[in-house]
């Protein structure tokens, strides 16, 4: 088979996956709560029982023949449609874009659920990018150095630092590095680094009163690149340091480990001591031929780490106060949100799925051997 072939059948098994998902999660969320569940983004305190009851028969949740609201909300069989006949009509509502409205109590009435999530997403998606940046510019040179320096020094701390960083709890560490750089490093009476927000505005390595540009992508940093205000992609760069460590840490440590362990087996091939015997420089032998296969392995789970990486945010958000679909769903969930909730799950799913996607092709090319 094909390349071509094996991806266009990987997305055919992308949809049947998100489909399935998408009826699991719409019967958890709909099958277990009581039908009003679903009228209370769209219920103001003017409407009467007439205009709720014309409200539950357009949502799909009342029956046609329902003789009033009293009789939907004391659950009368005839009143209930069934989930099945819900799910389609929300399938056909979701297909066209419409995700309803959001209970946010900070969005306000009638505030649509995808204009709150795809403003907060890019806070999030900017937040999992950069920890995924610094788990590979950390991980994989820590496990090459622990692999090439087995049992010596390097190697030791390379290890003690992949270890404590797979099990350190996150939040924790979050409050050790808010403590560190905000409280104990001061300069000039300022906290080295920020501790809240996704702007920068008091620290000592900060811009002060910057302005803020015309938002074009959502994401400060991008945003301020793109309109030339590099005093505020600075600050927003420099709010992002401390949560993106604070996220990348755990997935750092899987990911040394998993070089150390691929570099130290494949350094015991026979073929890296032939290009030894040859004369090829190390630098050669570790970096071009060595490393291409050891990252192989890392390759394989790069998918799992990146659902690690935005399945972490939830709390990331938290502890650094971010604006981000994290802590927005946390929210969303106190407040049985159930429309943002279940747009969050299947974004969620698609990025994964998507990346897995890539993460296959991507070890077809590093390993010509790999045929599907």
């Amino acid at each position: 088979m094909k390349l071509y072939e094996y991806a266009i059948r990987r997305i055919l098994l992308m949809g049947l996956v998100l489909f399935g998902l998408s009826l699991f999660m719409f019967y958890l969320t709909r099958g277990f709560l009581p039908p009003s569940f679903a009228l209370a983004p769209y219920i103001t305190p003017r409407m009467n029982d007439a205009q709720k009851l014309a409200l539950a028969q357009s949502l799909g949740v009342a029956t046609k023949s329902c003789a009033s609201f009293q009789a939907f909300s004391a659950f009368q069989q005839s009143c209930l449609v069934p989930v099945w006949a819900q799910y389609t009509q929300w399938l056909g509502n979701v297909l066209s874009g419409n995700w309803g409205y959001t209970l946010l109590p900070t969005a306000g009435p009638a505030a649509k659920t995808t204009t709150i999530f795809f403003s907060r997403f890019p806070f999030t998606a900017q937040l999992a990018v950069m920890g995924a940046i610094l788990t590979i510019l950390i991980g994989i040179p820590l496990g090459i150095v622990s692999a090439t320096h087995n049992n010596k020094l390097p190697d030791h701390i390379s290890r003690i630092v992949s270890l404590g960083g797979y099990s350190i709890p996150q939040f924790w560490f979050g409050y050790v590095l808010l403590i560190i750089f905000v409280l104990y490093a001061r300069i000039g009476g300022l906290g080295l680094l920020p501790g809240s927000g996704s702007l920068a505005t008091n620290c000592a390595i900060c811009f002060a009163n910057v302005v803020t540009p015309k938002a074009v992508t959502g994401a400060p940093i991008l945003d301020g690149i793109i309109s030339g205000n590099l005093h505020f992609a600075w600050d927003s760069f420099v709010a992002m340091i401390l949560p993106a460590v604070t996220l990348s840490i755990t997935s750092i440590g899987a990911l040394t480990r998993i070089v150390r362990s691929s570099m130290l087996e494949v350094l015991r091939q026979d073929y890296i001591l032939l290009a030894k015997s040859k004369g090829l420089q190390e630098r050669v032998v570790i970096y071009r031929h060595a490393l291409r296969n050891a990252l192989l392995p890392a390759v394989t789970v790069a998918g799992l780490l990146t659902a690690f990486l935005f399945g972490g945010v939830v709390v990331i958000e938290i502890v650094f106060d971010l604006p981000g679909v994290g802590y927005t769903s946390l929210q969303a969930v106190n407040v049985f949100d159930i429309n943002f909730v279940e747009l969050y799950v299947l974004v969620t799913a698609l990025i994964i799925v998507v990346t897995n996607l890539a993460v296959d092709i991507i070890y077809a090319k590093l390993d010509p051997r790999i045929r599907y």
